[in-house]
């Protein structure tokens, strides 16, 4: 196990993982560690943000209230698009709810520590942006991460004049994850932080990067890519997350 804290602790990154609509997932976990254990948050080198976990690294990152965020949008995706495919309208919905949250200066905030995972669209290659010379330059980040193609649009989103996809489609490709590095996932698998299904941990599926167990609930998790959950659902993820948070700060003491 990773030694975070204490002297003789090791340079180690976070990872939030994109899970979509089980997002209240991460936002416990960001919430556990911003109340039990802030130094993981401050002394980590780099805390990366792919897909959906790139709204929570920002927000958190830049000192909103990531519950608040979450409640927010999520509120906003259930009352607009009542189960439909959104099309355009999930992409313009982040936009109006990350200009809501955050403050003038964001990215002057997370610049150097916050660093965004993208797909490139011309050669499907895994990118780091880390550097933001702009409020918009940083939202337009987070945007081109969380585009799902087809799901949210035909025409991806652009940063810096090139066009990007979810950071999860290319991070089997990717060269920035160690041992050193602390995983987050609203999916049970072999992540640092994620939740435990079940004993049975022979039962998995190899889905691009990721090892996830075969459970009821992991397929569960895999409906809510597209398909909002209820409140009801949103508040188990978030105690969830932060329940699993407190385990795995237990295991590293």
């Amino acid at each position: 196990m990773l030694k975070i804290s204490g002297k003789e602790g090791r340079p180690y990154s976070l990872l939030f993982r994109g899970v979509s609509f089980s997002i209240p997932y991460e936002a416990g976990v960001f919430a556990a560690l911003q109340n039990l254990s802030p130094d993981i948050l401050k002394s980590a080198s780099r805390i990366y943000g792919s897909s959906s976990g790139s709204i929570v690294a920002t927000t958190g990152l830049c000192g909103c209230n990531v519950d608040e965020v979450m409640e927010y949008g999520l509120a906003r995706v259930k009352a607009s698009l009542l189960g439909l495919v959104p099309g355009g309208r999930i992409p313009r919905l982040l936009r109006d709810v990350l200009n809501k949250f955050l403050p003038p200066n964001a990215h002057e905030l997370v610049s150097g520590k916050l660093h965004i995972v993208l797909t490139r669209l011309h050669d499907w290659r895994s990118v780091t942006v880390s550097e933001f010379a702009s409020r918009e330059e940083l939202i337009q980040a987070v945007v081109c991460s969380c585009f799902i193609p087809l799901y949210f649009g035909l025409s991806p989103p652009t940063f810096r004049g090139v066009r990007y996809l979810d950071g999860e489609l290319a991070m089997w490709r990717a060269d920035f994850v160690s041992r050193s590095t602390i995983t987050v996932s609203a999916f049970a698998g072999e992540y640092d932080i994620c939740p435990k299904d079940g004993p049975a941990a022979f039962l998995t599926l190899q889905l691009s990067d990721s090892i996830l167990q075969i459970s009821k609930m992991n397929m569960c998790r895999l409906f809510y890519i597209f398909y909002p959950p209820t409140r009801q659902v949103m508040n188990h993820f978030y105690i969830q997350g932060y329940q699993d948070t407190v385990c795995f700060l237990k295991k590293t003491e």
